[in-house]
């Protein structure tokens, strides 16, 4: 796990979404024809990824203790099958799943309209824009640099505490002192690398200022599946813009 700021990637991934990025342009424009912000893919399983215990209770403030017991689950990046290229994501949802070899269309929305809220808490609902920013910088600082199944774990981690926590701060930079794996709505047990780093990915949010992937990072919803957050390559919502398939001022509503 490395930080990075400002935004860089390794070579192989650099050349993987560069790669895979072009399936991502293909597939809205496919999709444009009867809605220009919708993405289907097909899910083929986890990629690096680990086992770690969590548990949430939507009516838990963020600095609240709880007793109940820890649930199992993996997490990790999610692999999706893109017009016979591969992309990853992480999802934003708890309780929704995804199935091996299943295709979904999801809207493509702003990362502050996920996740949609969900059964059996009816929550959390949509982020919004204090933990927009938050997931942003997230991104900014650690995505490119995700190396192996631990660290991936971590940032899953890193990304539910966010979307799940109940959040009060009304700004950004006090909200990264309400957020803890060890207590509120979302908590995970500490047993595992991947607790340790995810805890210090979440410290670290705003040091130096908060920075933001643009319009390369995606939200993709779908009320019957797992929400998803999803990068695509820099410059593809200007491809798109330029071949006539996203408008930029579709791409700017949807990322208000």
């Amino acid at each position: 796990m490395s930080e990075s700021v400002p935004y860089s990637v390794n070579k192989s991934k650099a050349e993987k979404m560069k790669t895979t990025g072009i399936a991502i342009i293909v597939a809205l424009g496919v999709s444009a024809g009867a809605s220009a912000n919708s993405l289907t893919m097909s899910f083929l399983g986890f990629g690096d990824s680990t086992v770690a215990g969590i548990r949430y209770n939507s009516n838990l403030a963020f600095n609240s203790r709880s007793d109940s017991s820890f649930t199992n689950i993996t997490v990790g990046e999610h692999r999706w099958g893109v017009y016979s290229q591969e992309r990853t994501s992480f999802c934003v949802q708890l309780f929704e799943g995804v199935t091996v070899g299943n295709s979904y269309t999801f809207n493509v929305v702003d990362p502050s309209q996920v996740p949609e809220a969900e059964l059996p808490y009816n929550a959390p609902g949509p982020m919004g824009s204090v933990k927009a920013q938050l997931i942003n910088d997230l991104y900014r600082r650690y995505y490119a640099g995700l190396s192996n199944a631990a660290d991936k774990g971590a940032f899953q981690l890193a990304i539910y505490e966010i979307s799940h926590e109940n959040i009060s701060a009304l700004t950004a930079a006090s909200a990264v002192s309400q957020l803890a794996l060890d207590r509120g709505a979302f908590q995970a047990n500490k047993p595992g690398g991947s607790y340790a780093a995810a805890a210090q990915m979440l410290a670290s949010l705003g040091q130096g200022g908060f920075g933001t992937m643009g319009s390369n990072l995606l939200g993709l919803t779908n009320p019957a599946a797992q929400d998803q957050l999803l990068v695509v390559p820099i410059g593809a919502p200007a491809v798109l813009a330029g071949f006539g398939l996203l408008g930029l001022g579709l791409m700017r509503r949807r990322m208000k």
